[in-house]
């Protein structure tokens, strides 16, 4: 498959300091949920008062975990908050009624995987999500579509974002970054050994339970590579890119590590390494710059050795191209760790999210939280280009 430059669809620091909710999905036509419920079932091609269509919409479960449910629809969850948003569409806590168990449910619609040409990479994520079984990464519960709309049900981690943490902080101490860096660490491991290389590892994209524990989630990027086979397109989020990516001279999993070691001196520093504001500087600092560190930080030696190795220019001398994680366990840096009691979450957190209940957002952004829970309705031309093209999900049900 020949990739598509994923340039477009990346959101910068620049970005989310102007506007933590900023997308670039559009936010036109919306209307609150029950709304949507109320008018998403009348017959096909009537249109509503605002001139868009409202389709029967026929549900199609995709994947359920659970042995006893067989079928799951849109009805089946009323939805509490929106929590995320992004390129495709967004993410809200939803109460599945059936049980009333919460769940983080994420919808992406047709008209705009169509018009990205996103098909295949969402296909990808779904197969990706439904076949990890790792306790530090965030899988699949249901999957379900619509004639509008793709469904990603998953656990919802209160604790929310590691963004949000970081953004709290702006730091945290070494203890943090050893106990958060090892979490990432073994879930990168997990992936490789299945040949998934991530590709967007960043805080936003990282999420914490209500232990305090991590699961890396949102595999909208990751890639299946065959051994000693290299992706060639540009994807990914500017600040955390290799400089293999830049260069487009072909990635693999190595350049998970690059972007590990960019995640570790964020952790430390509070802002990665190489950020500026102009895209065209910064990719060029990635490219030619050693890593510096600010001597107004009290940062160990060891820390700053473990980084320089991720942070190597070439990907055949980055710590972790030889044995993978073996070669981050060894590092002096984490000497004191037990990466064993660690996967098996054995060890006490060093923050643990206080909640007050099991539907508490506390720990999201309040810019998502405070909206009005609404979904947008599809306009009748969208609808008739996902009409047309509504056989290419089908190979989501094979």
């Amino acid at each position: 498959m020949n990739e598509k430059s994923l340039k477009a669809y990346v959101t910068t620091k620049k970005d989310k300091k102007s506007n933590p909710t900023y997308s670039k999905m559009k936010m036109d036509n919306l209307s609150s949920i029950d709304d949507f419920l109320s008018k998403n079932f009348k017959t096909q091609g009537e249109l509503n008062h605002n001139g868009v269509v409202g389709p029967q919409s026929t549900s199609n479960t995709l994947l359920s975990t659970h042995k006893q449910v067989k079928e799951v629809k849109l009805e089946d969850f009323k939805v509490l908050k929106v929590i995320g948003r992004g390129s495709f569409g967004k993410v809200c806590l939803v109460e599945y009624l059936p049980n009333h168990e919460v769940y983080a449910m994420k919808s992406l619609k047709k008209d705009l995987l169509i018009e990205q040409e996103q098909i295949e990479n969402t296909l990808l994520e779904k197969e990706i999500l439904q076949t990890i079984d790792y306790p530090l990464l965030c899988g699949l519960v249901f999957c379900f579509q619509n004639d509008e709309r793709i469904f990603f049900v998953m656990p919802f981690l209160s604790g929310g974002e590691l963004f949000q943490h970081l953004r709290k902080f702006r730091t945290f101490d070494e203890e943090k970054v050893q106990f958060y860096g090892a979490q990432i660490a073994l879930a990168l491991e997990y992936l490789h050994n299945k040949g998934i290389v991530y590709r967007d590892l960043k805080p936003e994209n990282i999420l914490m339970d209500e232990k305090g524990y991590l699961r890396l989630a949102d595999f909208g990027m990751a890639k299946k590579l065959k051994e000693n086979e290299k992706a060639m397109s540009f994807c990914g989020t500017p600040e955390y890119l290799a400089p293999e990516i830049i260069t487009m001279e072909g990635h693999d999993k190595n350049s998970d590590w690059w972007s590990f070691g960019i995640l570790l001196y964020e952790m430390l520093y509070g802002i990665p390494p190489f950020y500026i504001e102009n895209l065209d500087k910064m990719y060029e600092m990635i490219k030619t710059h050693q890593v510096k560190f600010p001597k107004r930080f009290n940062v160990s030696e060891e820390a700053k050795d473990l980084i320089k190795k991720l942070l190597e220019k070439d990907p055949k001398k980055r710590l972790g191209s030889q044995s993978g994680i073996e070669e981050i366990k060894s590092h002096p840096f984490f000497a004191n760790l037990n990466f064993n009691d660690i996967e098996q979450k054995k060890i006490p957190a060093p923050f643990i999210p206080e909640l007050s209940n099991d539907t508490d957002v506390q720990y999201f952004d309040e810019e998502f939280t405070n909206e009005e829970v609404t979904m947008s309705y599809i306009p009748k031309k969208n609808m008739d280009v996902i009409k047309k093209n509504q056989t290419k999900f089908k190979e989501f049900s094979e």
